[in-house]
């Protein structure tokens, strides 16, 4: 049956950790491969875009640069983890072809591998967050451990959403320049360059984007703040119906993957 297929491909892709890490580690190596400090240039120029952007930003909104730094830094770091996922996410399928057309390997394995690669940049990335802890003298305190549930609540998120956009890419590939839209749009309708204070309490810019929700449960730990427990609340909700629809789809879709990426 179509289910049995479905899920013995997640069990398989699931299982098979030890190919999909080797995969998503070797394909950040070759990404700089010849370059003298590899994939630090990503740290080095976010940092350049974190400071002046910060700065400007701090000033246009009033805010206190010891407040505000290490509040957008935080925001931006996951917001390009969330980002380069969803937007790169789209070329998962078609970018494996080769392997799909002559490996039998399953199918999310490729969406594993692209988790284990966005985490790779994002963990080298977080030296910036040390590095604005050490200059202001942030201190999160013990609460700076729940960012690791924090971040497997994103993480199982990120890997619905990517699946999904996976999938649907594979057949429409007009979903490519629809996606990198949204995602522009998003960053500013996210509280990541603003701090949320400068709305009001209830908006509905706050209160209907879910990544608001998935942003503060890893920002807040890292800001020496509890995440608020509707933040947890709606992305476990989320993640759960997110899986449950994306699994749904990869049922009826799974066998014509193979096909569309030619």
């Amino acid at each position: 049956m179509k289910i049995d297929s479905a899920l013995k491909d997640l069990k398989n892709g699931a299982l098979h950790y030890n190919v999909w890490l080797h995969l998503g580690w070797v394909e950040v190596k070759q990404r700089y491969r010849r370059s003298i400090i590899g994939p630090w240039w990503i740290s080095l120029s976010m940092l350049i875009f974190i400071l002046m952007m910060g700065i400007v930003f701090r000033r246009l909104f009033n805010q206190s640069l010891e407040e505000y730094i290490p509040f957008f830094t935080t925001g931006f770091l996951f917001w390009t983890f969330i980002s380069s996922s969803v937007i790169e996410a789209t070329e998962i399928f078609k970018s494996n072809g080769s392997f799909i057309k002559q490996i039998h390997l399953p199918f999310s394995l490729y969406v594993f591998k692209h988790l284990v690669r966005q985490s790779i940049i994002l963990a080298h990335n977080l030296i910036i967050y040390l590095m604005i802890c050490v200059f202001f003298k942030l201190n999160p305190g013990w609460n700076v451990v729940l960012v690791v549930p924090g971040f497997c609540l994103l993480a199982l998120n990120v890997f619905w959403v990517s699946f999904l956009v996976a999938m649907i890419a594979a057949r429409f590939r007009d979903l490519v320049p629809m996606i990198n839209s949204c995602v522009q749009i998003a960053f500013f309708m996210t509280p990541i360059s603003w701090m949320p204070k400068l709305l009001e309490q209830n908006s509905r810019i706050l209160n209907y984007n879910p990544l608001v929700y998935f942003l503060d449960v890893v920002r807040s730990p890292l800001l020496g703040h509890f995440p608020s427990i509707k933040s947890v609340y709606v992305s476990t909700i989320l993640a759960l119906f997110g899986c449950l629809f994306t699994f749904l789809l990869f049922v009826k879709t799974r066998s014509r993957i193979a096909f569309w990426v030619d």
